[in-house]
C-alpha cells in the first residue's frame, strides 16, 4: 500500500490522503469486471461468455469504479490508521481526491480520540451554601400534598374556573371538520390553559346537559394547516366536577401512609426532613457543577467538532422521541415555545459540549488518582440492589445488566460517582 500523508487540521481532527497501490486498484477493477461479465447477457452470446471487448461496451467504467472502490476502501482506511497510529472516535468522512483506471486516492477526515490537559481540580475553594428550610416552605409542601390528594366530586350549578368539565367536542373550520378536533367524555380543567385560547373561558357559566358552540381563533404559533384560522367547536357539557381538597387532620395524615407519622407536628417534621434532603442534593449538584465549571475553564481540550455534533444530534433525537410519545413533533414544540430552530440547536450543542468535557474531566481525574472499580465492588453494589428489591443477585444481573457491556456501564457509573465524591471533598 502506498504511503499516505497525514495533516492535523484542528482539535483532534486529521486529514489523511491515502493513495491505493496501482496494482491493488487494477486487480480490484479486474475482479469487479469479471464478476459483472459473468452475469452479463448480450444477444448472440451465451451468458458468461461475452468477449471482453464487447462486455466493456456494455459495462460502464463508472459501474466498475463504484464496485471496485468498495473492494479497497476498508483496507485503505485500515492501512492509513495503522501507519499513523490513529484511533478513530467516530465514523470518518471520505472523499475521492483522484480517480482514473490507473489511479485512486482517498481523502479521509478522521475524528481521533479527544484529549484533555486538565487544569487545577483540587483546592478550588468553591464553598457550599447553607441549606435552610423555612416554615413557609413546609406549609407550601403540605398544601401541595393536600392538592395532590384532592378528589373530584360532581357539582351542581354552572361551570366555573377550577372545575373539571366532562365534554364532547367537534371542531369545524369553514364548516368542515378537521383532523384531531374531536373527542368524547374529555376531562378539561377550566382555567388550565391546556386548550386553544378562548375555549375554556366560553364553557364557564354553562350547565350540565347543554350543547352549545364555542368560536375561537387558532393562534399563529400553531400547526401550519390551522394557524390563524377561525374555528367553531360543537360542545356538549355532560358533567361538572369540583376539586375538594382534604382537610389537614389525622385522617388525611394517616392516609398519606408515612411511617410513624400520625399528627400534624409529626407531618411537619417529616416534610421538613424531606425538603432538607432535597435541598442538600440540589446544593451538592450546584456545588459539583461549579467545581466542574472551574476545571473546564483551566483545562485544555482537543475535541473534534464532529464528536460534539454527534452528541448534540443524539440528545435532540432523544428529545424528539419523548415529544413523539406525547403526540408532538419538534416543529410544533418550537412553535409553541416561540423558539427558533437555530437557538434550539445551539442550546443542545452547548449542553453536549459541556457534558462531553465533564466526561473527559471525570475520566482524567480517575486516571490521575488511580481510581478503579473492581469486580468485588461491582458484586457488593449488586448485592445492595438485590436487598433493596428483595431479589436474587442472579436476577438483578439478568434484568439490569444483561451482558458484559451492561456491567461495564455499571462500573463506569460507580467510578464517576467516586470521582464526584473526591472532587467534592477536595474543594471545600
Amino acid at each position: 500500500m502506498s504511503k499516505s500523508v497525514l495533516t492535523k487540521l484542528e482539535d483532534s481532527t486529521y486529514e489523511i490522503i491515502q493513495p491505493v497501490d496501482p496494482i491493488v486498484w487494477r486487480d480490484a477493477q479486474n475482479k469487479v469486471f469479471n464478476n459483472l461479465s459473468k452475469d452479463l447477457e448480450v444477444k448472440g452470446f451465451r451468458k458468461g461468455h461475452v468477449p471482453e471487448a464487447i462486455a466493456r461496451q456494455h459495462i460502464s467504467p463508472e459501474k466498475i469504479f463504484d464496485a471496485a472502490i468498495s473492494e479497497v476502501i476498508n483496507d485503505a482506511f485500515s492501512a492509513a490508521l495503522d501507519e499513523h497510529n490513529l484511533v478513530p472516535y467516530t465514523q470518518p468522512s471520505v472523499d475521492i481526491s483522484k480517480l482514473s483506471d490507473v489511479e485512486l486516492e482517498f481523502k479521509f477526515l478522521v475524528a481521533a480520540e479527544p484529549t484533555i490537559e486538565i487544569g487545577q481540580y483540587k483546592n478550588l475553594e468553591i464553598g457550599h451554601k447553607e441549606v435552610n428550610v423555612t416554615p413557609e416552605q413546609v406549609d407550601l409542601k403540605i398544601l401541595e400534598l393536600r392538592n395532590q390528594n384532592a378528589e373530584l366530586v360532581l357539582k351542581e350549578g354552572k361551570a366555573d374556573y377550577g372545575d373539571t368539565a366532562i365534554i364532547d367536542f367537534k371542531g369545524f373550520v369553514d364548516g368542515v371538520a378537521f383532523e384531531g378536533g374531536e373527542a368524547e367524555n374529555h376531562a378539561l380543567e377550566l382555567g388550565s390553559g391546556s386548550f386553544i385560547p378562548g375555549f375554556e373561558e366560553k364553557i364557564v357559566g354553562h350547565l350540565p346537559g347543554e350543547t352549545f358552540d364555542v368560536d375561537v381563533t387558532f393562534p399563529q404559533e400553531y400547526h401550519e394547516e390551522l394557524k390563524g384560522k377561525d374555528a367553531t367547536f360543537k360542545v356538549t357539557l355532560h358533567e361538572i366536577k369540583q376539586r375538594v381538597v382534604p382537610e389537614l387532620n389525622e385522617e388525611f395524615i394517616t392516609d398519606l401512609g408515612y411511617e410513624n407519622v400520625t399528627t400534624i407536628e409529626e407531618l411537619r417534621e417529616h416534610v421538613k426532613h424531606d425538603l432538607e434532603e432535597e435541598a442538600k442534593k440540589a446544593e451538592d449538584n450546584r456545588y459539583l457543577g461549579e467545581v466542574l465549571s472551574k476545571i473546564r475553564e483551566t483545562s485544555k481540550f482537543e475535541i473534534a467538532d464532529q464528536i460534539i455534533a454527534n452528541e448534540a444530534h443524539h440528545r435532540i433525537d432523544q428529545f424528539s422521541e419523548q415529544l413523539g410519545q406525547q403526540g408532538l413533533d419538534l416543529a410544533t414544540y418550537l412553535s409553541y415555545t416561540n423558539t427558533s430552530e437555530e437557538d434550539f440547536h445551539n442550546k443542545y450543542h452547548e449542553e453536549a459540549e459541556i457534558a462531553f468535557k465533564n466526561f473527559l474531566i471525570v475520566n482524567k481525574v480517575a486516571e490521575l488518582e488511580e481510581l478503579e472499580v473492581t469486580d468485588e465492588v461491582v458484586d457488593f453494589e449488586i448485592s445492595k440492589i438485590a436487598m433493596q428489591y428483595n431479589m436474587e443477585e442472579d436476577q438483578v444481573r439478568k434484568i439490569f445488566f444483561q451482558d458484559e457491556n451492561g456491567i461495564n456501564q455499571f462500573k463506569n457509573s460507580i467510578l464517576h460517582e467516586n470521582v464526584y465524591k473526591l472532587l467534592a471533598s477536595s474543594n471545600d
